[in-house]
């Protein structure tokens, strides 16, 4: 199990049974110094096939949701209580000692574990990330699992393939563009931004964007809004922004 109290994770907690409680009390297996959390807050179960969460304290959140006692749906997930937050992960008794996973990203060499601890703390920290690799070494896949393990796990995501849009369609495939702001325009559109509110947009290839374009998006990444075209009305957007190139 791996604790995130606030902007701090701590090391993995490893424990051979298979039930163990969460708290601020001395008493419980996993104390955290949280003035949220009850001195017993959570049990946690494992019955061999999945996790169980039972709240005994001022609240518990798995999936975004409060609960009393619940099945945790998926191993390496993520439950919520007072100002931390706790990631599952089970191993069995076949598992090799030193294979380490990050969803479907799976290693045992020490390069793959020092890569999947990184990733493990960067999708946590919400951060705008970019990746960079040769073609077929995995960028999707490590973007993905960014997301799936990351706080807008739920939210929208939307993918954008730079190097197949067209060098005039570019800019309103990102922020969108207004009635009449160019021959084709019939209609509002929303961009890949506003899209996404909320959630993530992974922007794959790009360093196939047009050099005119790569302002403006870092003008939507320092202010949080976008500026359809043909409109000078700021819209803000929360996204975060995964991008890859080789």
């Amino acid at each position: 199990m791996e604790v995130e109290n606030g902007r701090r994770i701590s090391r993995e907690h490893v424990f051979e049974g298979s039930s163990f409680r969460v708290g601020s009390d001395p008493d419980v297996e996993v104390v955290l110094d949280d003035p949220e959390i009850a001195g017993c807050h959570i049990r946690l179960d494992w019955d061999g096939r999945t996790w169980w969460a039972s709240d005994t304290g001022k609240g518990t959140v798995v999936r975004g949701m409060r609960i009393d006692h619940v099945e945790v749906p998926h191993d390496d997930a993520l439950v919520e209580l007072g100002g931390s937050r706790l990631w599952l992960r089970h191993r069995g008794a076949g598992d090799g000692a030193g294979l380490r996973d990050f969803g479907d990203l799976v290693g045992a060499s020490s390069t793959m574990q020092s890569l999947i601890a990184l990733l493990r703390q960067v999708a946590r920290a919400d951060a705008n990330v970019l990746l960079v690799g040769e073609s077929g070494t995995g960028k999707e896949l490590v973007a993905t699992e960014l997301v799936r393990h990351g706080p807008r796990a739920t939210k929208p995501l939307v993918v954008v393939d730079c190097a197949a849009l067209a060098p005039s369609l570019v800019e309103s495939e990102l922020f969108g563009h207004r009635r009449g702001a160019f021959t084709s325009a019939d209609r509002d559109r929303e961009g890949a931004f506003e899209a996404a509110d909320g959630g993530t947009v992974l922007l794959d290839e790009i360093g196939e964007l047009p050099a005119n374009v790569q302002p403006k998006l870092l003008r939507v990444l320092e202010s949080g809004t976008v500026r359809r075209l043909g409109d000078n009305h700021a819209i803000p957007v929360d996204v975060r922004v995964i991008a890859a190139t080789n």
